[in-house]
């Protein structure tokens, strides 16, 4: 019985780092989701990093709407601004918390 355990356990674990290696959806080097804010359940506002552009898509269950690319001078105001969340950790005197990305 503890034979078929680790037999379970090491299929289990050759499937996991299958199955992760060829998925290319879980990590990119040339697009990021910066930012999602949701309308309702099945639709929501997306700021998207495509290599250097930047792009405002409206996702909905249907397909995806590209509203706006981003000028160089709105890229300029975009990376100098501060996060919502660090504004106001900064304005309520608490340490801020860490983002998942660092």
């Amino acid at each position: 019985m503890l034979l078929a355990f680790v037999f379970l356990i090491g299929f289990l674990a050759a499937v996991y780092f299958f199955v992760r290696r060829r998925n290319p959806f879980l990590t990119s080097r040339n697009i990021k989701v910066l930012e999602r804010y949701f309308i309702d359940r099945n639709c929501s506002v997306v700021l998207v990093q495509i290599m250097n552009s930047y792009f405002f898509l409206l996702v909905t269950p249907n397909g995806g709407t590209v509203l706006k690319q981003l000028t160089e001078d709105e890229i300029g105001q975009l990376e100098q601004s501060e996060s919502f969340s660090r504004l106001l950790f900064k304005k309520l005197g608490r340490r801020e918390k860490r983002d998942e990305e660092k």
